[in-house]
């Protein structure tokens, strides 16, 4: 099996957000997903194989153009995500995870 890029969370998370009614689209401007459903404001997603800093700052960075907004990782378990999680709930951040091997999506917390 090939290594994972980023570019592999796409498409899951692509179809989980249209199976809510939001028209999706990847790579607009410095954000790597937007998602829009009427005259809602759009849903942000920045796509990651893990959690850094740097992701946290570019969530941080796309909350001023939605409130919406969420970090996708890879799936994974333990201690890691729970810290991860409480800090994206202080941070108003969403957080999902992506199962590559089926493209399942879960969303571990809202904005």
């Amino acid at each position: 099996m090939t290594k994972p890029r980023e570019t592999d969370l796409y498409v899951p998370v692509k179809t989980y957000l249209q199976a809510q009614g939001y028209e999706v689209k990847g790579e607009v401007g410095a954000v790597d997903v937007m998602a829009v459903r009427g005259a809602e404001d759009p849903v942000l997603v920045e796509l990651k194989l893990g959690f850094s800093l740097a992701l946290l700052q570019q969530g941080i960075a796309r909350q001023k153009i939605s409130d919406a907004v969420y970090l996708a990782v890879l799936h994974s378990s333990g201690k890691a995500i729970k810290g991860n999680l409480e800090l994206c709930k202080r941070l108003g951040l969403g957080l999902m995870t992506v199962r590559l091997r089926d493209g399942f999506v879960e969303v571990l917390v809202d904005p």
